[in-house]
């Protein structure tokens, strides 16, 4: 549990006990200890739902994304898009910068696929719909919302050009001298048409691109029709 943790945790604790002492607890009081209670309530379902080394959504939160946006698309007829993307050689990374550096390019890495329009620093942004998370280890996932398969492929190619020109620190260890990723995209209804096979297509895609050589973006064959 980490130090963020035990101080909710401690909250919560103190928002329900009352001193020994007192008899009476003023009303106002016993309103503060209940909204503190609220507070320290939500923040920790929001803990839960994050992944505790980048800050973006875990995997446990993109699997009820997933469920909800894909009963969504198919309710009003919206196009689903999905991107899986890992970033190339990290072993090598890890093994050349240290498993410190390796998590701060992971961090770092959060921070550029939730850049949005509001942070002008990033050359590439993204749109407040996207949900960004972390899937494990070194991979990540964005669900486009109303995006279409061609959309999502300029998204995920804006998304790899970022990353290999992005400065991280000590890229030049890397065998292609550059941080880069493998990128797969999968789109509803076109490439599947239930949420394990969307997530399998884009997964398949992302494994073709690194087959592929790496540092590109492949998509999802089509669907065939039964």
């Amino acid at each position: 549990m980490n130090t963020k943790h035990l101080l909710l945790s401690s909250l919560l604790c103190f928002a329900v006990t009352l001193p020994a002492s007192a008899q009476v607890v003023p009303e106002r009081e016993v309103e503060e200890r209940t909204k503190q209670l609220r507070e320290a309530n939500a923040e920790l379902e929001q803990l839960a739902l994050r992944d505790g080394l980048t800050g973006l959504y875990n995997h446990r939160f993109f699997q009820d994304a997933m469920t909800q946006e894909m009963s969504r698309a198919a309710r009003y007829g919206n196009p689903l898009s999905l991107v899986f993307l890992d970033v190339d050689h990290f072993k090598n990374y890890n093994d050349l910068c240290g498993h410190p550096a390796g998590d701060a390019l992971l961090r770092e890495l959060g921070k550029l696929l939730t850049a949005t329009q509001d942070a002008p620093e990033f050359r590439f942004r993204g749109r407040a719909s996207d949900i960004v998370s972390r899937y494990g280890g070194e991979e990540f996932c964005i669900i486009l919302p109303m995006t279409e398969g061609a959309g999502a492929t300029i998204r995920a190619d804006r998304v790899r050009e970022m990353v290999a020109l992005h400065p991280f620190v000590r890229r030049e260890v890397q065998p292609s001298g550059v941080i880069s990723v493998s990128i797969g995209v999968a789109s509803y209804p076109k490439d599947a048409l239930d949420k394990a096979g969307l997530i399998k297509a884009a997964d398949d895609a992302m494994l073709a691109a690194k087959r592929a050589g790496r540092n590109r973006v492949m998509v999802a064959p089509e669907r065939t029709a039964t």
